[in-house]
């Protein structure tokens, strides 16, 4: 079950995690590939400008960052329109995913 899906994860567990959380599963490897990109597949990964998770939700969205494992994927399922603008992650603009699955 997706009780699995927490901890440090890879990208094919990222993308079970995504799909799990409701995600476009079209869009899970895109997912798998920021997530990667910005936490390293770490569940508890926290950056210095409080961004949390595996999608390193940053907490000016209140309570969708969240270091749980579902929670976080439900976050950046909400914040990416399910996988269809990821303009708001860093990694994206950047091109830092590419590569990462």
């Amino acid at each position: 079950g997706s009780g699995s899906l927490s901890g440090t994860l890879g990208c094919s567990g990222l993308e079970q995690l995504w799909d799990a959380a409701g995600g476009n599963p079209s869009h899970a490897f895109m997912a798998a590939e920021i997530a990667m990109a910005e936490s390293g597949g770490e569940q508890y990964a926290l950056s210095p400008t409080d961004d949390y998770g595996y999608w390193q939700i940053n907490a000016s969205n209140g309570s969708l960052a969240t270091f749980n494992a579902y929670g976080n994927a439900r976050s950046a399922i909400i914040l990416s329109d399910n996988g269809t603008n990821w303009y708001p992650w860093t990694t994206y603009t950047h091109g830092l995913y590419v590569g990462r699955c």
